[in-house]
């Protein structure tokens, strides 16, 4: 969240995991995120499956999903797929 304030205006995507420490996790952070900023790509990351994690919302795959480990490859795939998916809609 401190990053997000000092960095707003520059920050078009977030990449989280959707476990995090303290409480939040990263459903709630894009959440909060995405009220400020309608237009933020978000990514999810998780040990899980798509199934698991995204049970009460939908996660695809190479789209919105990342599940871990995975390698740099896939994650630049996944990024550059979010985002074009952007500049489509």
């Amino acid at each position: 969240m401190e990053v997000w304030k000092e960095h707003r205006n520059e920050i078009r995507l977030l990449l989280t995991d959707m476990v995090m420490p303290d409480g939040m996790n990263g459903k709630e952070l894009a959440r909060r995120l995405l009220q400020e900023t309608p237009g933020l790509k978000v990514i999810y990351t998780s040990g899980y499956s798509a199934d698991i994690a995204g049970k009460d919302f939908p996660l695809e795959e190479g789209v919105n999903f990342l599940m871990k480990p995975f390698e740099v490859q896939k994650l630049a795939q996944t990024v550059r797929a979010c985002l074009e998916e952007t500049s489509a809609t």
